[in-house]
């Protein structure tokens, strides 16, 4: 939304001319927080919403109705000049004071890698490990893995029970299956 504000700023001169057509236009300056509480009334109270104009003018507290209807009017004509080419889109550079937030910035290859790299290894179940997971799918029940991590398999957290439990299901129904050859992990839980 804001690089709404910002195309139509950096095209400033070009839509002089454009506007000058429009003898309704109410001379006003908007900052870069009435844009975004524009923008953000936009969004919020939608078309269809009975007395839009007002609402928003209400959230500005600057800006009357009048001049909040008139400047989507304006928006709308921007759009549609940049939309049929009567105005270009401005090529930012590093230097022309926009950034986009960290948060925002997706991560390059080589961030990806280093990311891809600091993840830790996978580290097997041992057979002590899926004797309390059974001990502990027992004792709590399927899906109460939180429990089960918590309690019974101290050393694994809830997602790795969970994952453990949904790759324990799946093999007991391949077994079923297939009787193929058995893991150690397959073995029930025998408590005299």
């Amino acid at each position: 939304m804001c690089v709404l504000f910002m195309i139509r700023n950096s095209a400033k001169l070009k839509l002089k001319k454009i506007k000058k057509k429009n003898s309704k236009m109410v001379n006003s300056r908007w900052t870069w927080e009435e844009n975004k509480q524009f923008e953000d009334g936009l969004v919020e109270f939608a078309g269809d919403c009975p007395n839009r104009w007002e609402r928003i003018a209400a959230r500005i507290a600057t800006k009357t109705a009048a001049e909040v209807e008139q400047h989507f009017a304006v928006l709308l004509d921007d759009v549609a000049a940049i939309e049929s080419g009567v105005i270009e889109l401005p090529e930012y550079g590093e230097n022309d004071g926009f950034r986009w937030p960290e948060s925002r910035k997706s991560p390059n290859r080589s961030e990806k890698k280093q990311v891809a790299a600091q993840r830790k290894v996978a580290r097997p179940w041992t057979e002590d490990e899926h004797r309390l997971f059974l001990i502990g799918l027992e004792k709590y029940g399927k899906g109460d893995w939180k429990s089960i991590s918590r309690f019974t398999v101290k050393s694994r957290t809830a997602a790795q029970v969970a994952s453990h439990a949904q790759k324990y299901y799946a093999r007991q129904e391949k077994e079923e299956e297939t009787k193929k050859r058995r893991s150690i992990f397959d073995n029930s839980i025998f408590i005299n």
